[in-house]
């Protein structure tokens, strides 16, 4: 308080009038701080509050987004078999006749349809196949490429529809037999063709022919014959005397060209090389 007066003497107005502006202005500078700390830290929060909730809006955006995405494709995988997607765009082929062909195929519910409609010279023709290809793995990976082999087989007929009644391609073989797909309709009425007589003899011969001999029954003790009595013999004029016969030769036969064979055979399969001469004469003989 003396400092602010030049004059060192006792407290004057002046002196005090400039000590209550001196003390304002350290009190005003004070409060414009706190307020400034004050606007900045509520500032400061504010800015940190804004970027948390936008954060966490964008995760759950993101979040929905992948479950959306995940159930996309998860829907898409089990329609694929079912549905059969590969229906949309017709697989075309020409046979072995110049017949111009399109395969189509659709899906049901239990099973997959195969169409296939010819067009030659005028006329026009047409088939349906069924069968369950979405029960193999291969076709589920790629189903287009199990119904391109079908065409592969078709390409070789003269006639797409008078071909195998059944078809099971190469990349389903070790597949079930529900895989394949067999035949169902057609438009006209395949004939199938009867068997010639020739054919049928054939079978006939084949067949083996019964034994038309009956077997004999023993004759019972009611129908036995009643012993004869015995011939007496008749006595000739000149009994002339009996000469003695000449001895039979025994012929030994050789072992046919057959069982030579065998005899070889089992002497190479059980015998060395340098014995089996020995062993199949052996063989021969006890065969014989």
């Amino acid at each position: 308080m003396y400092a602010l007066c030049p004059v060192q003497r006792p407290l004057c107005g002046t002196c005090i009038y400039k000590a209550r502006l001196h003390l304002q202005h350290l009190l005003l500078s004070f409060f414009y701080t706190s307020i400034m700390r004050a606007v900045c830290r509520a500032a400061f929060l504010l800015v940190c509050f804004i970027w948390a909730t936008n954060a966490q809006a964008q995760n759950s955006s993101n979040q929905a987004n992948s479950i959306n995405h995940i159930e996309s494709t998860q829907n898409n995988r089990q329609q694929q078999p079912s549905k059969g997607n590969i229906g949309d765009e017709p697989i075309y082929f020409n046979t072995k006749a110049k017949d111009r062909c399109s395969m189509a195929i659709s899906g049901q519910t239990n099973s997959t349809k195969l169409r296939v409609s010819c067009k030659t010279r005028g006329k026009s023709y047409w088939c349906d196949f069924l069968g369950k290809p979405n029960f193999c793995k291969a076709y589920n990976k790629n189903p287009r490429h199990f119904f391109t082999q079908i065409v592969w087989d078709m390409r070789k007929l003269h006639n797409a529809c008078q071909g195998p009644r059944v078809y099971k391609p190469q990349m389903c073989r070790s597949a079930s037999d529900e895989v394949q797909m067999a035949f169902h309709a057609s438009w006209p009425k395949i004939s199938i063709p009867k068997p010639t007589q020739a054919s049928q003899n054939q079978q006939k011969q084949q067949q083996p022919v019964k034994s038309s001999i009956t077997p004999t029954k023993p004759p019972s003790s009611k129908q036995q014959p009643k012993p004869q009595q015995p011939i007496k013999p008749v006595k000739t004029a000149a009994s002339k005397p009996v000469s003695p016969r000449k001895p039979v030769k025994t012929i030994t036969v050789r072992p046919t060209v057959a069982e030579e064979s065998q005899a070889t055979k089992m002497a190479e399969e059980y015998c060395w090389k340098s014995l089996q001469g020995i062993c199949a004469y052996f063989i021969n003989w006890f065969q014989n």
